[in-house]
């Protein structure tokens, strides 16, 4: 019994661990589908330079590629919290060499995963966190896409990149 009582504790952190790490590693998976998915619906939208000057049909777009990103985390994020979400979804524009534009679609998210471990002075101790505004009992995924919109080739007045509202 004694000798249990000592490694028990050891024991527990392990096995424990390695679920976290696994789930961890299944919302990193998550997240980067997610947010691949998200960023191939919002390459699919024909935009051109009146979609942004109408704020109605740009904010239309931005609502749907939203509420797609939304969905696809829900379903492959064990335990998806929407309130852990920041995401930023952008348009910009791109010259080709003929001086003609087109755009790029970019999806950026960060989600503060929660953990079931209170891990958080070891993850600080490693530098497993590197970005210094991860809240306590989280632990900070982050992905990235950007796609190419196939639309005709366009020549706007003045480009710009144009986000979605938060």
């Amino acid at each position: 019994m004694v000798e249990f009582a000592l490694i028990a504790p050891m024991l527990f952190l392990l096995l424990f661990g390695v679920i976290q790490i696994g789930l961890l590693m299944a919302s990193q998976n998550g997240l980067v589908n997610g947010v691949r998915d998200t960023a191939r619906r919002a390459a699919t939208y024909r935009i051109n330079q009146d979609s942004f000057g109408d704020g109605s049909a740009f904010a239309a777009i931005c609502g749907t590629v939203e509420a797609n990103l939304s969905t696809h985390l829900g379903q492959a994020i064990p335990g998806f919290v929407a309130a852990n979400l920041h995401r930023t979804i952008s348009y910009e524009w791109r010259q080709n060499p003929d001086n003609s534009y087109f755009l790029i679609a970019t999806v950026d998210a960060t989600y503060d995963n929660p953990m079931l471990l209170p891990l958080d002075p070891l993850v600080r101790l490693l530098g497993l966190a590197s970005t210094g505004n991860f809240e306590p009992g989280t632990f900070p995924l982050s992905a990235s896409e950007q796609m190419r919109v196939e639309n005709p080739t366009l020549t706007p007045s003045a480009p710009t990149t144009e986000t979605c509202a938060p």
